[in-house]
């Protein structure tokens, strides 16, 4: 499950993103534009930051941008920087020892057959993509199916 820290971390780079010229961008105005409490975003900001993904330029006329392309940057690149737990999809993936069971369980080979399609996925969508309605670089909508867009 995404949690609302990765969802807004998600928003704040497809804000940066949206930037033309790594424009500099008011942590203030990332909050007001992606509908993000100004408080919490600076935290997820300074994740961002401390992960390389973000730069920071403090003083008037500072803000923050992308350090690299959104045709670069994925929403896996995000999800592990935010909150790789969520990424999970059961403790016994993350943490062997945690269940008695692992060795000769029926069921974790396929749970883990789903978390690497999982994050695959999450791999493949881009924020250039993103920008784009989610579509890939043919103009193929990347997610479609019941109750999404096609």
């Amino acid at each position: 499950m995404i949690t609302r820290e990765a969802d807004y971390a998600i928003r704040a780079v497809l804000y940066l993103s949206s930037q033309s010229n790594g424009r500099l961008v008011a942590t203030s105005e990332l909050a007001d534009e992606m509908l993000v409490p100004y408080r919490f975003l600076r935290r997820i900001v300074q994740r961002l930051v401390e992960s390389g993904l973000v730069h920071a330029q403090r003083g008037k006329g500072g803000g923050v941008r992308l350090t690299r392309p959104c045709q670069e940057i994925t929403l896996l690149d995000v999800m592990q920087i935010i909150d790789p737990k969520a990424l999970c999809v059961n403790l016994c993936l993350d943490d062997p020892e945690a269940c008695k069971r692992a060795p000769f369980c029926s069921v974790r080979p396929c749970l883990d057959a789903l978390q690497s399609r999982i994050a695959a996925e999450l791999k493949r969508i881009r924020f250039d993509m993103l920008l784009d309605g989610c579509k890939d670089d043919s103009g193929v909508p990347v997610v479609t199916g019941p109750g999404r867009r096609a």
